[in-house]
């Protein structure tokens, strides 16, 4: 039978790292007496998967008064996780026990039966509490492991969750530990490692979602929604890029992190100062990030079609080795970022920035409508004005084109939800074709540099790169008429803010 049950919205971030260096910053942030425990909790689901693919975890905890049953929703921005629990009497993984309000419809009909033991997490934990800026916070260490079968991950955390008060205040506790400590902020909860232990699978990616903005928003709402959206695809892509066996992971990280740039960057005139740090930190994170991008289009893209055409050339066979190397040593840089005191503090003043401090812009109230028109307009010029002449422009000049085109696609993607989306689709249409054929050229140019790179004075590499760059020299000739056609198409397309 179900005792008493409760449901809320669990705020929580975690720290991971050494055990020693978990427990150094753990006694160092005062507070009272922990209170330490053994806890096995066992994670359910149905053979097929049902909770996990629909977004849930089933927890069912052994405790010295009984049993808890948790239900948790995943946390899209890794901070805020919707939580219903209920405690029962005997290790019962049933879910009509939780309470009233839980999600079924959204869940569907699970029946008990239908649940299976998955993974079991057994951790040594330590709790207590500190009372920060009128917040108040439970600190947990857990040291331990996390078993599936046979398979078995160590498992070291420190979990700040916020009981009462303001996120801004946990956020600034974490700030203050990572710069005492060599920490680095961990997104996965333990029932998404768990899944990816029983799975032998890498971690997910995420794609930018959109924000949902409207004309009658003001400036200040506007970017906080925007930061706030990228500071999601951002934080949701770091487990990834550190495990390396997806390159959407680094692939993914790095478009969020230019989305911010990009945001940030865009709106110039209309932000605050502190928030004007951000895009050097984006900046560098990028440059960081960008050999192992390049080695994965490389060998996932750039070599395949290459080498089918010429299957008898040992250049390229030669060339592959080369850049597989490479690619794992830039993993290790990826690795080594990801790690980093400065990157971590980024991302909890990310998190800081979406929370709305600082504040994010100068005239917080003004309204958005006429800033968007303003700024797609300027993006659109600068587009117009780079391509004057596009069929006589150089390759480097028709490079300079496709940059500032990608800056007017990111300006669309933020504003283009304030006008009607049938006013919009024709020239988001016409931009997205010209950004393909500008894509093919960038494509060439990074593969015959790269390949050259990777060749270095390695002779039968070079034979390789050579057959490369005639490879891609070729296919380039072969789209450039296309290129000019659909240059042409979008310059004589009806800007849609115009309707």
């Amino acid at each position: 039978m179900s005792g008493d049950a409760r449901c809320g919205l669990e705020i929580e971030l975690k720290l991971t790292g050494a055990p020693a260096e978990l427990a150094a910053a753990f006694r160092g942030l005062g507070g009272g007496t922990p209170r330490p425990a053994g806890t096995v909790s066992t994670y359910c689901d149905t053979d097929d998967g049902r909770l996990w693919h629909r977004g849930f975890t089933l927890r069912l905890r052994r405790e010295e008064s009984g049993h808890t049953l948790t239900l948790k929703r995943e946390a899209a921005d890794k901070v805020r996780r919707g939580e219903w629990t209920a405690r029962t009497g005997e290790p019962t993984a049933n879910l009509g026990l939780l309470p009233a309000d839980a999600p079924r419809r959204e869940i569907g009909t699970i029946l008990p039966e239908e649940l299976r033991p998955r993974f079991v997490t057994d951790v040594a934990r330590k709790k207590k509490e500190l009372e920060v800026d009128g917040a108040r916070i439970e600190i947990v260490l857990d040291n331990g492991r996390i078993e599936a079968g046979d398979a078995e991950r160590a498992l070291s955390e420190m979990e700040f969750e916020l009981l009462n008060g303001s996120l801004a205040a946990m956020l600034k506790t974490v700030r203050t530990t990572l710069r005492r400590h060599a920490l680095k902020i961990e997104t996965r909860s333990k029932a998404s490692r768990g899944r990816q232990l029983v799975a032998d699978a890498p971690p997910p990616f995420a794609k930018a979602g959109r924000p949902a903005l409207r004309r009658t928003d003001t400036v200040g709402g506007a970017l906080g929604a925007i930061v706030a959206e990228t500071a999601v695809q951002i934080l949701a892509n770091l487990a990834a890029a550190e495990d390396g066996r997806d390159p959407e992971g680094v692939h993914q990280l790095r478009v969020g992190l230019r989305r911010l740039r990009s945001a940030l960057s865009l709106l110039t005139d209309a932000r605050s100062a502190p928030a004007a740090a951000f895009v050097e930190d984006a900046k560098w994170a990028l440059r960081a990030l960008g050999p192992a991008r390049d080695r994965d289009v490389f060998v996932a893209e750039t070599l395949p079609p290459v080498m089918a055409a010429n299957p008898d050339t040992p250049g390229l066979a030669r060339l592959a080795a080369v850049a597989e190397r490479q690619t794992h040593a830039a993993y290790e840089d990826v690795r080594r970022l990801l790690g980093e005191r400065r990157f971590n503090l980024f991302l909890v003043d990310l998190l800081l920035l979406a929370e709305g401090e600082p504040a994010l812009a100068r005239d917080p109230d003004a309204p958005l409508g006429p800033l968007a028109t303003t700024l797609l307009k300027k993006r659109h010029r600068k587009v117009l004005k780079a391509g004057r002449a596009f069929d006589r422009l150089s390759n480097p000049e028709r490079h300079e084109v496709r940059i500032a085109l990608k800056k007017l696609r990111y300006a669309c993607d933020y504003f283009q939800a304030l006008w009607p989306r049938r006013t919009a689709r024709p020239y988001l249409a016409a931009m997205a074709e010209l950004q393909d054929t500008l894509g093919r050229l960038n494509d060439a140019d990074v593969a015959t540099h790269l390949a050259a790179t990777l060749a270095g004075d390695d002779p039968l590499a070079a034979v390789g790169a050579a057959v490369v760059r005639g490879w891609y020299g070729h296919r380039l000739r072969a789209v450039d008429g296309r290129m000019v056609e659909a240059w042409r198409a979008f310059a004589a397309m009806r800007p849609f803010w115009r309707h």
